[in-house]
């Protein structure tokens, strides 16, 4: 058992939290909406006050917020996770963030003392739901190694991409390829209603041929809106800016393509929405 706390309840963060109570691991949890910490808590997790506090009881925490600027103030905030971390204590941040900002907060960790982890995930509402999520993860791959038993309750696979960074550049790579497959499965169906094919017919072809997960969620997407949504196209939108960020050395049209396309729906009030909103009519 491993006293663990998870800073950040949205999607990923409470089916964290949840997953690893389930697993007889002791959890603390913190979220700016103290709201959303009822239903874990009454599961038997301990609410803390401040991100701090939440570092305080833990041997590992997991940060899961939104974006960099949400990260810097839970981690390096006053009353932040670093501040409140013991030596020894294992830091992890599991969210989806730009590759500089994590190589700062690497950086302030290892002149700390404190060990730390990269470590976005993948595997949408679902796997955070069912504890099937893969984590992507960079840093020391001996200290990874040690937290698999943990992980275990939270993920059905941990890859080690390298170094830290590596997991988030990896977590880049892979959300501007979905966004783009996202985005072109809708460019297919368009052209296809546009040739007078039956789009029901050439969606579920489609979803037989090219294939993969992405053009399922993108079908499935398309006729009925998830709910809980997979992912908002806001969120969508800054990962695809941190991805291009990170790429500003390579020429990257068809990411700018989409790039555009997202940030159409985000400027028409559609932010909030599932990331399959892009392709609607």
């Amino acid at each position: 058992m491993t006293n663990v706390a998870v800073v950040g309840l949205g999607i990923m963060g409470r089916g964290m939290a949840d997953n690893l109570l389930k697993h007889g691991h002791q959890v603390t949890v913190w979220n700016r909406t103290a709201g959303r910490t009822r239903g874990l808590v009454e599961g038997g997790a301990t609410r803390a006050g401040t991100p701090a506090e939440a570092a305080a009881r833990a041997e590992v925490v997991f940060e899961v917020t939104a974006n960099d600027e949400s990260s810097r103030e839970v981690w390096l905030g006053l009353d932040g996770i670093v501040a409140g971390a013991r030596p020894g204590t294992v830091l992890i941040s599991s969210a989806t963030l730009s590759v500089s900002w994590v190589e700062e907060l690497a950086a302030e960790c290892a002149r700390r003392g404190l060990a730390f982890f990269d470590m976005p995930v993948t595997g949408g509402s679902a796997g955070a739901q069912s504890g099937n999520l893969v984590m992507l993860a960079g840093g020391d791959q001996a200290g990874l190694a040690a937290l698999e038993p943990m992980l275990g309750a939270i993920a059905s696979d941990v890859r080690h991409f390298g170094p830290v960074g590596a997991g988030t550049r990896f977590k880049l790579v892979l959300n501007a390829l979905q966004a783009i497959h996202l985005a072109a499965f809708g460019e297919a169906v368009k052209l296809a209603a546009a040739a007078g094919l039956d789009v029901e017919q050439v969606g579920a072809a489609l979803v037989d041929r090219p294939g993969g997960v992405i053009t399922q969620l993108a079908w499935q997407s398309l006729g009925t809106t998830p709910e809980p949504i997979n992912f908002s196209a806001e969120w969508a939108l800054k990962d695809l800016n941190y991805a291009a960020r990170m790429s500003e050395q390579v020429h990257h049209p068809i990411l700018d393509g989409v790039l555009s396309v997202f940030s159409d729906a985000v400027a028409q009030g559609r932010g909030h929405e599932d990331w399959s909103t892009v392709n609607k009519a």
